[in-house]
């Protein structure tokens, strides 16, 4: 049967490569906060929330809709469907934006946006519900690397569509063209890439090597959970844990991200123009920041798997960009900090998900990963996405600025840091008491 052909056993790093390939191709969120400010001037707007309210659509798609639906048909039948539904909603949503462009009035054009927007985030969510428990699958020994080296591509992308569409936009404007060049490339990554090569392994299967030979084996054991059912997984109080944690970060990490360019054209505004800050200082930050969280991810898999395991550096991927939040607020009146702070920022931001998508095996094994996995994103995750950056945009506009939204984010990231302690120290409790 076509569901069940694919790349094996023997070749099974193909299955992170290739997901780093079609994560740059297609997820282009962190690019979202450049077109605001086009956005805003095209349809001659005042405030930003209403513009920057599409965020919510999107993390409604990618995190709280998509993912669940894919879980469940991962887990019976494979990758490939998922990712057909993925091209189709990453085509449909960017057409939707290239029809929103032609456009004149704010007023109607505004639920074009959102419904674009939503069908992006439908798209990405197909595909990040359906990768990462692929790769966690054939991966179990090398968990937080392979995972690490996956969730990379989806940051990745924004390295060379950052200066490309700000050359783009210089040259030609800013139009509906760029979206249905985003909606070739998803199209091809997906069905080109994905459907023909990706498939699921045997539930009973296990990599060589997994475990040592004999109790006298000098060679460290891999962990390996027990198989809960969906239902085991949310009596468990890891699980609700996991949920603050999630949530948490989600929101204040979409919080900042989603409104970079405009708390960058808030700190400099007194310093450079605006159609300079929009020019080079925003595109230039976007790429250094996609760099930073491109070895971000996979730098922090590596670490994960050097300290032994997602529980030992959760509270490190919070902890750090709550100091760095604040370091960023300080120093954003000067271009050089701003580039300096926000690389370390978004290096730590890179952890987030690679340790997020390794920990949820970790703890729940990988029989029913698909749902279990997907079920504590979309409704942890998803509504920290959804949420956390129109929260920080309508804070701005009632406020004037985006200091209080930014204690907002740095108070919540905190709240999930202490979780994340607790969860470690429940695990150091339960090693202790084994021996």
């Amino acid at each position: 049967m076509w569901l069940e052909k694919g790349i094996g056993e023997e070749k099974r790093w193909f299955y992170p490569i290739s997901a780093f390939i079609i994560g740059a191709a297609t997820f282009v969120s962190q690019l979202w906060t450049m077109f605001y400010p086009h956005i805003q001037a095209h349809f001659g707007l005042e405030t930003t929330a209403s513009i920057v309210f599409a965020s919510t659509f999107s993390g409604m798609g990618s995190m709280i809709i998509g993912p669940p639906i894919t879980g469940g048909i991962l887990d019976k039948y494979g990758p490939k469907i998922p990712f057909i539904m993925s091209a189709v909603s990453f085509v449909t949503g960017h057409s939707l934006i290239f029809k929103m462009l032609t456009m004149n009035d704010w007023a109607t054009a505004r639920y074009i946006w959102y419904l674009g927007s939503f069908f992006i985030g439908l798209g990405a969510g197909f595909y990040s519900g359906t990768y990462t428990a692929t790769v966690a699958k054939w991966l179990p020994d090398r968990a937080g690397t392979a995972l690490g080296l996956a969730v990379a591509g989806t940051g990745a992308g924004t390295i060379v569509y950052s200066p490309l569409v700000a050359s783009l936009i210089k040259s030609h404007g800013f139009s509906g063209n760029i979206f249905l060049m985003f909606a070739m490339i998803a199209a091809v990554a997906l069905l080109g890439l994905g459907v023909p090569f990706w498939r699921t392994p045997p539930h009973d299967w296990s990599p060589a090597g997994m475990q040592p030979k004999s109790k006298a084996s000098a060679v460290r054991p891999v962990h390996i959970a027990k198989d809960y059912t969906f239902q085991e997984a949310v009596k468990d109080r890891r699980f609700w844990l996991l949920y603050i944690c999630f949530i948490s970060a989600a929101f204040s990490n979409m919080l900042f991200v989603q409104n970079a360019s405009l708390i960058i054209i808030e700190g400099l505004s007194g310093v450079i123009s605006r159609d300079a800050i929009m020019a080079s200082v925003v595109p230039i930050f976007l790429t250094n920041s996609a760099v930073a969280g491109l070895l971000g991810r996979f730098g922090w898999g590596v670490i994960s798997d050097k300290l032994g395991g997602p529980w030992r550096t959760l509270w490190m991927v919070y902890f750090l960009p709550a100091v760095l939040m604040v370091a960023f607020y300080l120093g954003y009146h000067s271009t050089l900090l701003i580039f300096i702070i926000g690389f370390l920022l978004y290096f730590g931001f890179g952890g987030e998900p690679v340790v997020h998508y390794a920990i949820v095996p970790h703890v729940f094994g990988r029989r029913h990963l698909g749902k279990i996995m997907s079920t504590l994103n979309a409704f942890s995750v998803g509504l920290g996405i959804a949420f956390g950056p129109y929260v920080g945009a309508y804070i701005k506009d009632i406020t004037g600025g985006y200091y209080w939204a930014l204690v907002l984010a740095v108070l919540i990231r905190l709240v999930g840091t202490v979780f994340a302690l607790v969860g470690l120290n429940w695990v150091k409790r339960e090693n202790v008491a084994e021996i």
